[in-house]
């Protein structure tokens, strides 16, 4: 293969993704890159597909936007990185002779069921697993996920790499002293319930509202913006809880305001490992998340509550167990975090896996 020449010593990346927004798989790059690059044999360039105006990230490394019908020449790259479903197929399309790596952060099946029909959902599922046959590792993140891409892919190596994150813990101090003086006002009177994530169906805010009118020392925040919206501020308005129910929309710096929140809510449908958990246990916040296999991947039963999808009565005694054992579940969150869940450990993980491809080349 064009690739099998002698190992150099400076290690040149390319990491391909859709768009530079302020996503969560994007997140995951930068703090990649930005812990590779504290390596002086490691070289780092992003390309990318879209351009947006606002909530982009900014990058430390050189950012070049290709066009996904035309080859860009990424002659003198060892590695070509992907990260979704475009550059996957990119990497498939056109053909490079780079060592090529994907890293998956979905479980492509349970993601699109949820808005997709059975046929369509299949169809994007295959599309995805044409895009991954020529890719010479493909990383998954979590057990569960490992095991739903090695029976997906049985010719391809997979390699099970957990996300990590690291967050500025300030207090709130970031935060819009607008948006703060709200939410004080709602703690003076209920527990306060917080996410941050987008607001779409996938997330499950809807159960966090439908559980409500059972919690009436309860209030909710959700920072975050999105195509759902409407529907959670129309629900919570047909449920009469609207006035302790706050949707403060889109805040770039949405960690900030973890150290608000008394309780954190992850009520997703499906995740890989959900970087907004990980930024709530760094936070050391008490969690209560849906009983999925890739939240159960990563924490126990004493470090978090769990609560049964679309079962409103258990989220409710979630939530009323989370405020009882709140200081327990904050200390061994915090524990399990900082052992496994950081940037520093996944970053140390990437960066032995690129090592390995190096010296096999």
């Amino acid at each position: 293969m064009g690739w099998a020449v002698k190992m150099k010593e400076l290690m040149k990346i390319a990491f391909l993704l859709p768009s530079l927004k302020n996503l969560g798989p994007i997140i995951v790059v930068k703090d990649i890159i930005d812990g590779l690059l504290k390596n002086k044999n490691v070289s780092v360039t992003v390309f990318y597909f879209d351009d947006f105006k606002e909530d982009i990230l900014d990058f430390s490394v050189n950012c070049i936007k290709i066009s996904f019908f035309h080859k860009f020449d990424f002659n003198g790259f060892d590695i070509i990185h992907t990260h979704g479903i475009r550059p996957d197929l990119y990497t498939k399309i056109h053909k490079f002779d780079s060592f090529l790596i994907s890293t998956q952060h979905n479980v492509i099946y349970d993601e699109y069921i949820i808005n997709n029909s059975f046929l369509k959902t299949k169809a994007i599922e295959s599309i995805w697993k044409f895009a991954l046959t020529n890719k010479n590792l493909v990383i998954s993140i979590g057990g569960t996920a490992s095991n739903y891409y090695r029976k997906l892919l049985p010719n391809n190596k997979v390699v099970n790499v957990p996300n990590g994150r690291t967050i500025a813990n300030n207090q709130g101090y970031g935060c819009s002293e607008d948006d703060v003086a709200k939410i004080k006002v709602l703690k003076e009177r209920y527990t306060c319930i917080g996410t941050c994530t987008r607001a779409i169906k996938l997330k499950g805010h809807a159960q966090i509202i439908q559980a409500l009118p059972n919690l009436p020392d309860y209030c909710f925040v959700l920072i975050g913006d999105g195509g759902y919206i409407e529907f959670l501020k129309k629900l919570a308005l047909d449920l009469k809880v609207d006035a302790r129910c706050l949707f403060l929309g889109y805040r770039k710096n949405a960690t900030e305001y973890l150290n608000l929140f008394d309780i954190y809510a992850q009520t997703s449908y499906t995740e890989s490992i959900s970087i907004a958990l990980l930024e709530a246990a760094a936070a050391k916040k008490a969690v209560v998340c849906s009983l999925i296999p890739s939240n159960t991947d990563v924490f126990q039963e004493n470090e978090v509550v769990f609560f049964n999808l679309d079962d409103i009565d258990s989220l409710t005694q979630a939530f009323l167990k989370a405020r009882i054992y709140r200081e327990v579940l904050e200390t061994n969150i915090y524990k399990k975090y900082k052992a496994e869940y950081t940037s520093e450990v996944m970053i140390e993980k990437y960066h032995n896996l690129y090592k390995g491809l190096m010296n096999e080349i």
